[in-house]
C-alpha cells in the first residue's frame, strides 16, 4: 500500500468515525457522552493531522526516490 491510499484510507475512516459517533450522539446526549468526546474523539483529531501530514511527506519522499533511481 503506498502512502497516499493510507492516507486516504485514514481520512476515510476518521470521516466514517465522526459520522457515527454524530449518530451516537443523537441518543446518547449526557455527561458520559461528553467525557467520552473530551477524552477520546477531541485528541485524536490533531493526531490524525498530524499522521496524515507525515504520510504526505513519506509519499513526496518515496516520488522523488524513484524519480532519482530512473534518471
Amino acid at each position: 500500500m503506498s502512502a497516499s491510499t493510507g492516507r486516504a484510507m485514514l481520512a476515510d475512516a476518521n470521516k466514517q468515525l465522526m459520522t457515527a459517533w454524530a449518530r451516537a450522539r443523537e441518543k446518547w446526549n449526557d455527561e458520559a457522552a461528553r467525557r467520552f468526546e473530551a477524552n477520546y474523539l477531541e485528541p485524536l483529531a490533531p493526531k490524525i493531522r498530524m499522521t496524515q501530514g507525515g504520510m504526505e511527506k513519506l509519499a513526496e519522499a518515496t516520488a522523488a526516490a524513484r524519480r532519482a533511481c530512473s534518471d
